[in-house]
This record gives C-alpha cells, structure tokens and sequence, in this order.
C-alpha cells in the first residue's frame, strides 16, 4: 500500500460523535508546517498562543535576531544571522556603526546594505592564516639561528681537533695522523656543504614568506572591488595622520562622501552597474585627488579623504571639483547602452581642532555630510561654514 494511500484512508475524530474526515497529504503538510513554525517560534522566544505572564523574561539573543530581521523585513540567511548577531551582541564595533548609518539612512538596514556591510567588516586574509605565515616565519629565523650555532660549534670542533692532530704530526707518527687530519676535513666540507645548503633553502622560505606577507597585508588593507584603501588602513593612516598634525602643527581635514540615491541606482539597474558606479567614483575622488591625500572606501557606498597639511576650507575646494566633474557626466550602462544619468555625492568636511582626536574629527565630518544630505544632496558642506 502507498503512502498517499494509506494517508487518505487515515481517520481523525473532531470531538462529535460518529464525525470522522479523511486526512490528506495536504493535511499532513499543514501540521508539519505548524510545528515547524511553533519550534522556530520557541526557539526565539514565547509562543503566541502562551499566556503573558506579569513580568516577561529578558528575551534571549535568538529572539531579537528574530526580531530585528522580521522589523527590517531580512530573510533568515546564514549571511543575516552573521550580520545581526555580530550587530546585537556587539561584538564589532565597525559592524555596529555601519548599521546604525544604514538604519538611519533608509530607515530600516536593507538586504543591499546588508550585503555591502558584511563584505566590508569580513577581510579576505583571516588573522588565522596572518598567525600562521608569522609562526612559519619564526620557525625558519629559528632553524636559521640553529644552522648558524651548529655550523660555529663544528667550526670550533674542528679546530680544536686540526690543533691535536698538528701537535702529533710533530711527535712523528706522520702516516696515521695524515690519514686522520684527510677524515677530519673531508668530515668538515661535507658538514659545511649540507649547512649551505639548508641555508639557500631557508632563504628562498623567507623570500617566499616575505612575499606572502606582503600580499596579505595589501589584502588585508585594501578594497577588493574599488582597489581603494579600505576601512582598516584608513584608521591606522588616521591615527599616524593625527599624531603627525599635533607634533608638527600642521593642519589636518577630513571628508566623508557619500554616494546619493545609490540604492536607487542598484535597483534601477542592477548590482553590477552599481558596482562600476562604485569604481568609477572611487577612481574620480583618487584621481583628482592626486598625491593630496589619502583616499579610502569607508563602506558601502561611503568613501572617506584624508588631507595632511590643508584646512578644511582647502580640502572642501577639492572635492567640490571633484562633484562638479561628476555632475556634469551623463554616465550609460556599459552593457545595455541605457543611460544612467547623473550621478553625485554629497559630501562633509572637518579639520582636527585643538585637543580632539581622529575619531572626533570623523564624527564632525559625518555631521556636516548628514547636513549636506539634508539640504538636498549634490553638495559640500564645511563645517563652520
């Protein structure tokens, strides 16, 4: 007898005598999707058939994940699950930032914006394989030490026992000790030869290392898509910046840009083109920037320029030419051939004030970037302007 057979022969009662119903394999999905909905629902928390009781327990991390994802409309991804995790418990303060901007930029955090987040605060070299080129390296500077303590040991065996051979050669027993002082040599080259050897290997390991951390160190400092510095590298080049501008005196200024309506770009036309977007700004700032400043993707669609030694009215100068140039482009999708029209940033400046550090001074250039957004986008606004 089939399955199916046997389910639409099954009977269930309904509470009234003699009442019975055929139960199908609809009816079996139905239940089945019940309690699956029922266990996801324990799982992040009270079911809502439960009674309230007078004082809730504190709800668990599972359930304002839940929470969140269902208030920001996010699919329960692994991806989201990561987001939102890492975003509740706070374990990244970069990742915590950035949703916030989201959310208070769009209002809720978009799957978009999302994606852009992870790919930002996940770095392609893991400090895992980072610890594991630096113990690779240890160790061979290691065996290298060895080779040099044992090559210097065998050295001063070796002369020790040409002295004693010597002083018998000059007792006369010429033939024997000849023999002995041939042995010893031969001894000796073969030992120097095989400590070369192992020195010329060890050598090209630390080439090939010093080349391994090198790249890591570019992947790990760099943006994969816009070929920009990323996030990481613009703070540790901020924190030398500002140490630098208060020994020397020199002023320093910040911008934070920010692409306008660029969800609106990655909705009209496609990740893809949105991605190019995000290059070919990323190429404009660098660009017209020149040797300037210091030039980085701070996330998503947000860049961040570093000026040593000008002023914030200075640096506001040059990214205004930089908007102005963009602004004046009619940008066509490579691919399609349609248009995309224009595309603009908005932009906030700051300089470092006396007795503020390199965070404060971001967080005055996000102020006059959230002011510039405000009076309509497309402009650069300098703080104390």
């Amino acid at each position: 007898m089939s399955e199916a057979t046997s389910s639409a022969r099954a009977t269930a009662i309904d509470g009234q005598p003699g009442a019975e119903r055929r139960v199908g394999p609809d009816d079996d999905a139905r239940q089945r999707g019940n309690r699956l909905a029922k266990a996801v629902r324990n799982w992040f928390g009270r079911d809502e058939g439960d009674e309230a009781t007078e004082e809730q327990p504190e709800p668990t991390v599972f359930h304002k994940i839940g929470a969140f994802l269902q208030q920001n409309l996010l699919e329960p991804t692994p991806a989201h699950y990561e987001l939102v995790y890492g975003y509740i418990t706070e374990s990244d303060r970069r990742l915590v930032e950035a949703v916030d901007r989201a959310i208070m930029r769009e209002g809720l955090l978009t799957a978009e914006a999302a994606d852009l987040i992870l790919a930002e605060v996940r770095t392609d070299m893991s400090a895992e394989l980072l610890a594991n080129l630096v113990d690779k390296a240890q160790a061979t500077l290691g065996h290298i030490a060895g080779l040099a303590k044992q090559s210097g040991a065998d050295a001063k065996a070796y002369g020790q026992a040409l002295e004693s051979k010597v002083a018998d050669l000059e007792t006369g027993a010429s033939d024997e000790v000849v023999k002995s002082l041939v042995q010893l040599t031969s001894s000796m080259i073969e030992r120097t030869q095989a400590a070369e050897h192992q020195l010329r290997e060890a050598g090209k390991q630390m080439t090939q290392l010093r080349g391994s951390l090198a790249e890591a160190r570019r992947i790990a400092e760099s943006d994969a898509l816009t070929g920009l510095a990323n996030r990481r590298a613009f703070e540790n080049k901020l924190r030398r910046a500002v140490l630098y501008a208060r020994e020397s005196g020199k002023p320093l200024a910040l911008a934070f840009c920010d692409i306008d309506h660029f969800k609106k770009i990655n909705d009209t036309h496609g990740h893809d083109v949105g991605d190019r977007i995000l290059k070919f700004v990323a190429q404009r700032l660098a660009s017209a920037s020149g040797n300037n400043c210091f030039v980085a993707r701070h996330g998503g669609e947000e860049f961040v320029m570093l000026f040593e030694g000008y002023s914030a009215e200075q640096a506001g100068r040059i990214v205004n030419e930089v908007r102005v140039d963009l602004e004046e482009r009619r940008l066509v999708a490579k691919q399609s051939g349609e248009p995309i029209g224009q595309v603009s940033f908005s932009a906030g400046v700051a300089s470092l004030a006396p007795k503020e550090n390199g965070r404060q001074m971001l967080r005055a250039a996000d102020q006059a970037l959230y002011k510039a957004k405000k009076e309509g986008r497309n402009r650069v606004v300098v703080l104390g302007d």
